[in-house]
């Protein structure tokens, strides 16, 4: 083979494996938005709308923008969005619980301080009848 001819077989090449690279990323992503959309039903479930508002709002619209560019086929933005909704997700259900805790917590030194008052009473009762 003369050497016009090897370099008219690897610029073939080369433009078959770029050609390749270029269809993989015209492929959409498996399952891309499926996580975030998981992450968002875990978070309301957790009644993160009480007690995370903001992080679930944010969540929400960062996977209508994820579904906005898999619509588009921008697939790498659709990922990233969605990655962040994930995230944005869990934020929400994870300041929930600690919104439940806290609530728990209040509850628990009301029933403690009630306690008290109610000892607090029975033990000047029991002096005053001495």
């Amino acid at each position: 083979m003369t050497p016009s001819g090897m370099k008219i077989h690897a610029s073939i090449l080369v433009f078959l494996a770029l050609a390749s690279v270029a269809c993989e990323a015209a492929k959409p992503p498996p399952d891309v938005l499926g996580k975030a959309q998981q992450q968002l039903t875990s978070a309301r479930s957790a009644d993160a709308a009480t007690f995370a508002p903001l992080e679930l709002r944010i969540a929400e619209e960062q996977l209508e923008k994820a579904s906005a560019a898999m619509q588009a086929r921008d697939y790498k933005q659709a990922a990233d969005l969605a990655d962040e909704s994930e995230a944005n997700g869990e934020l929400a259900s994870i300041k929930a619980r600690l919104g439940k805790l806290r609530e728990s917590v209040n509850k628990l030194k009301q029933d403690n301080t009630e306690i008290s008052r109610i000892l607090g009473e029975a033990d000047h009762d029991a002096g005053a009848a001495k």
